[in-house]
């Protein structure tokens, strides 16, 4: 009889380990809310005009986001291979707006970039559908093409119809 006990004892605490299992586990959004990202005032789609060596490559996008560590002093920097091929974490001055950094790893290719002149000015454009946006420019020099120079300028992405590339 007490064997039989036992096993029913065994088989409560198995059930009751098995119940308080699933209902214990909460359910965690993963993805962060803009609030959640330092740098969100940079981050985002831009809409860019590319030249390189003088000559213009036509208009796509590019994508600024934050880095894992989520910190005001880094950013990636995201052309999503519409061009040469940049994805590079760059420094950030995140109180002036600027950018840039030499020799920096560049993820598609496993070249190096150097990135300069990078800037963003608050306010500092107009989307062809007339909203007055963030501004963006830099210079992107990668080690297998050196002494060629990409161009980007643009504005912050509004999503609009007129606005895209």
């Amino acid at each position: 009889m007490d064997y039989k006990i036992s096993k029913k004892l065994s088989y409560l605490f198995l059930s009751f380990a098995l119940i308080s299992s699933f209902i214990s586990c909460d359910q965690v959004e993963s993805e962060p809310d803009d609030s959640d990202i330092l740098i969100s005032e940079v981050t985002g789609k831009w809409v860019v005009d590319m030249i390189y060596n003088g000559d213009p490559q036509g208009t796509n996008t590019i994508s600024i986001y934050n880095t894992g560590a989520n910190d005001t002093d880094m950013m990636w920097i995201d052309d999503l291979e519409h061009s040469w091929g940049l994805k590079a974490k760059t420094p950030l001055n995140f109180e002036a707006l600027t950018f840039g950094g030499s020799d920096l790893d560049e993820l598609y290719f496993d070249v190096t970039v150097t990135i300069s002149e990078g800037k963003i000015v608050k306010g500092g454009a107009t989307t062809p559908s007339g909203d007055v946006v963030d501004s963006i420019s830099f210079k992107a020099e990668f080690s297998d093409i050196p002494g060629e120079i990409w161009e980007y300028s643009g504005y912050k992405s509004t999503a609009k119809i007129n606005d895209l590339p």
